[in-house]
């Protein structure tokens, strides 16, 4: 196995970017030097004190110092190097959500609005897990894995604050490519403890989603859906950077969109899925159930590689820089000669 390099440090790498400064420098140096011997000595004298030769020395001398202040910045960092793999055992599952963020999506049928619903549902769940690793498929008229699987709550989080009805450019509803793309970013997982959730109005304009899900279910992933919006219908607003209203989209004939949820397909997407239904009208967030179906499973411990027992390396860099900067005091400017 392949040792491991991690930086217990990192932050002292950005030193690094001062290198270029610190070359700059003494460019400059030399060339103010050169045109001092230019003006204060003759061509005759500046051969007499050997220019050239001193100019290579410091040339030699300037890469030894910016090499050690390089290596120094280094060792600051404190390479580290992992020296075995051992697997641990944690309890947990994989779950991507995949969030509608169609235009229909800004429908205000539920508070704040059908995405701001969603996007509550996600953060609650999200906020009860331990262990799970969980990602985020965004999707309109196309899809893509808009977060990986991550143990980090807080990144995924983040990710999801910033999801919005721009993230993807293509109008329309492609439910089947959020359960495709769902199957692609589970595909390291060691495991078979993998769950979907999509939330959506259910509005899909590409077909196709029933399918997928059986496809998805044959290859273990079980499928839950959680519908959000109302089934009276919503015009869809249009709706200004500053948040408010301006208007409400408008077909070609000029009569107001309505978009519905759509529960019919949505639960025979959750039943050939395996999954559950729940719906997030009337404001509800549906997480304990969701919660209990995610954590269904008997036994659902997963093992996981890291490295362990890291080594401190800072020594390396550390001593090849006292050996530079050494040899950079012991080289003169210009190679002494008796009188």
């Amino acid at each position: 196995m392949q040792d491991y390099l991690r930086w217990a440090n990192p932050g002292m790498l950005r030193l690094l970017w001062l290198l270029p400064l610190v070359v700059a420098l003494y460019v400059y140096a030399a060339r103010a030097r050169h045109r001092a011997m230019q003006r204060m000595a003759t061509s005759a004298a500046r051969d007499r004190i050997a220019a050239a030769r001193i100019g290579r020395r410091r040339r030699i001398r300037t890469v030894l110092m910016t090499l050690a202040l390089a290596l120094l910045s280094v060792a600051a960092a404190r390479p580290q190097f992992g020296t075995k793999m051992e697997r641990v055992e944690r309890s947990g599952v994989d779950v991507i959500f995949a969030v509608d963020t169609s235009q229909s999506m800004l429908a205000r049928d539920v508070k704040p609005d059908r995405l701001g619903a969603a996007k509550d549902t996600v953060s609650a769940l999200i906020a009860r897990m331990q262990g799970d690793r969980v990602g985020i498929v965004a999707f309109a008229g196309d899809a893509f894995l808009y977060c990986p699987l991550t143990i980090d709550y807080g990144a995924a989080q983040m990710f999801l604050d910033a999801m919005d009805t721009q993230v993807i450019g293509d109008p329309g509803t492609a439910l089947a490519d959020a359960i495709n793309v769902a199957l692609d970013g589970f595909e390291a997982a060691e495991h078979k403890y993998h769950h979907l959730v999509i939330l959506t109005d259910g509005e899909d304009h590409r077909g196709g989603a029933v399918k997928a899900a059986e496809e998805a279910r044959k290859q273990g992933l079980t499928i839950h859906v959680v519908g959000v919006g109302s089934t009276e219908g919503e015009p869809i607003p249009i709706v200004a950077p500053d948040g408010t209203v301006t208007g409400h989209k408008r077909d070609q004939s000029g009569n107001v969109v309505v978009t519905r949820l759509d529960e019919d397909t949505l639960k025979k997407i959750a039943e050939a899925g395996g999954g559950v239904y729940v719906s997030a009208s009337g404001g509800g967030i549906p997480v304990d159930r969701l919660l209990a179906a995610l954590q269904s499973e008997e036994g659902r411990v997963v093992g996981t590689w890291q490295f362990k027992d890291y080594k401190e390396r800072y020594q390396i860099p550390l001593a090849l820089a006292i050996v530079l900067i050494a040899a950079f005091a012991i080289i003169p400017d210009e190679r002494r000669q008796r009188s």
